[in-house]
């Protein structure tokens, strides 16, 4: 496929301090100082897949969809031209800020700045977290995945789907409309939420230690606002926990993610919820947190669960 993996994140900050402490103290991602109007967070061996850029304001800023090379990044800004995005190209500077060789960029229907990119360098050194820790879940699945709010998910979805290629993997019709896509692997790069605002819900960040979602999550409850206690999804199998970042939206900390056998798959209504156990909504209006709390005590009294998927190294096979 010509999009292989979401790769990146931008996000304007008017202050770097409460950056510096937020993705060193929850996240354990290294913080690589580019300069005074630019913060890089690393996650894995490449030169960042946050940047943290300086600004008047404070929200997030771009997302960067990695493509297989020059040819998939000029054929899918092609599709994205003749259906009307207007494609721009990255200047100098942007290139170097990103670490990528060629960049074009345009706004989805929601508004959103969506870059397409191929080859991110490498970081200098390998990736070192800022206290023990069992690395973050990368390589050919990208940075983790992001869910937006969209005033018309019809319109994101053709955008997502259509012009993007990103393959449908499962949807929520009640009690809201919630579908997540996929660009690999991973159960969901995307996901598009029916809202009455156009915004980011969250991101994703996915370790490969369970320990580090609890390591995080006592940080996150030293001086951050959870967003969603502990809990474990119902449609991924992703054991997490959502903390908001400075930028006002929320991060999630993920652990034991689900993936897509592509010649297998078939797309399904979830019809349980979103999750198995926990999640709590803090970030929920009181009438809309009871009716997710209904929702979930139903899952749990139904008995819903799911095996493990434990990633390569964190266990010993049983022979």
């Amino acid at each position: 496929m010509p999009v292989q993996a979401l790769g990146y994140m931008g996000v304007d900050a008017s202050d770097f301090d409460p950056w510096r402490r937020f993705a060193s103290d929850v996240f354990a991602m290294q913080v690589v100082e580019r300069g005074p109007d630019a913060l890089a967070l690393r996650t894995d061996e490449r030169c960042q897949r946050v940047l943290i850029q300086r600004s008047d304001r404070d929200g997030p800023a771009f997302f960067g969809f990695e493509t297989a090379g020059a040819a998939a990044l000029k054929e899918t800004a092609g599709k994205l031209e003749k259906s009307g995005f207007n494609m721009t190209r990255a200047t100098e500077k942007e290139l170097t800020l990103r670490g990528v060789d060629e960049m074009a960029w345009c706004r989805d229907p929601a508004g959103n700045r969506i870059e397409l990119f191929h080859s991110q360098a490498n970081g200098e050194g390998p990736f070192t977290a800022p206290r023990p820790h069992g690395g973050f879940r990368t390589g050919k699945m990208g940075m983790g995945h992001m869910v937006l709010h969209a005033e018309d998910v019809d319109a994101m979805s053709t955008f997502y789907r259509d012009l993007l290629s990103l393959r449908l993997s499962d949807y929520m019709v009640k009690p809201y409309r919630l579908m997540f896509l996929r660009a690999n692997p991973r159960h969901h790069s995307v996901g598009l939420l029916q809202s009455k605002q156009n915004g980011v819900h969250h991101v994703m960040f996915e370790v490969l230690a369970l320990d580090d979602v609890g390591r995080a999550y006592d940080f996150a409850q030293d001086g951050w606002r959870i967003g969603q206690t502990l809990g474990r999804h119902s449609n991924d199998w992703m054991l997490s926990f959502y903390a908001f970042c400075p930028a006002g939206f929320m991060m999630e900390c993920g652990w034991g993610g689900r993936t897509v056998d592509e010649a297998t798959w078939t797309p399904r209504e979830v019809t349980h919820g979103g999750s198995m156990w926990g999640h709590d909504r803090l970030w929920m209006d009181e009438e809309r947190r009871k009716t997710a709390n209904e929702i979930r005590r139903k899952t749990i009294l139904s008995g819903l669960g799911a095996p493990l998927q434990v990633t390569r190294g964190q266990y010993k096979e049983v022979e």
